[in-house]
């Protein structure tokens, strides 16, 4: 029975001394301790949520500098991808190029090796020749006969004849030519013609290339 006055008594001795300071009586250590504690946990909470605040705040730009880097070498892959192509494109037209301008130079040499030997020609023929003209034959009669010829000479003879030719009158698709050369002294040129096919009315002219002297 003391036992329990006891810790009866003591009981009420604590809830005495929790009461004092609520009642302006002398301060409770244990409430002080309390009261400072509570106060060092809500500016530690304060100042954690401002830092997991800061932390959020830099996590996010963290993410946004990620996007952006990422964003960045994506371009920069499609920048090299089409500069890699340029590039081939480039070296592609330098090879033309350079495929033309062989090409044009080995024309170049062949036009001026022409050009040299035409003149040449001209050269020579100009220490040869005066001119070239053609002169025509009287040309045979047209009729059927079988067989017809031509000749004619340089201006009388006093030329030579560098080539010549002929023309066919009337039925000509019945009619092959079987001579066509210089006379025998080289200053005229002759013509003969044969009929192949049934009775075909023709007739020869004959035509020299004269060079004149």
């Amino acid at each position: 029975m003391s036992k329990r006055y006891t810790v009866l008594g003591l009981s009420v001795v604590l809830a005495l001394a929790l009461a004092v300071p609520a009642l302006g009586g002398p301060t409770n250590p244990v409430a002080s301790i309390s009261a400072s504690a509570k106060k060092i946990a809500q500016k530690a909470l304060k100042k954690a949520n401002a830092a997991q605040k800061t932390a959020n705040t830099a996590l996010t730009a963290a993410n946004s500098a990620q996007s952006a880097a990422n964003s960045a070498q994506n371009t920069a892959n499609t920048a090299n991808s089409a500069a890699k192509k340029a590039q081939d494109t480039a070296n592609s037209a330098q090879t033309s190029a350079t495929g033309a301008k062989t090409a044009a130079d080995k024309a170049q040499t062949t036009a001026n090796e022409a050009n040299a030997a035409a003149a040449a020609a001209e050269a020579n023929a100009n220490t040869r020749l005066k001119g070239v003209y053609r002169e025509f034959g009287a040309g045979s009669a047209s009729n059927n006969e079988t067989s017809k010829s031509d000749s004619v000479l340089c201006k009388g003879g006093a030329d030579e004849a560098t080539g010549g030719g002929h023309s066919i009158g009337g039925t000509a698709n019945s009619v092959t030519v079987t001579t066509s050369s210089p006379t025998f002294y080289g200053n005229g040129w002759f013509v003969t013609g044969q009929a192949i096919s049934g009775t075909p009315t023709w007739s020869i002219q004959v035509q020299a290339v004269c060079a004149e002297k």
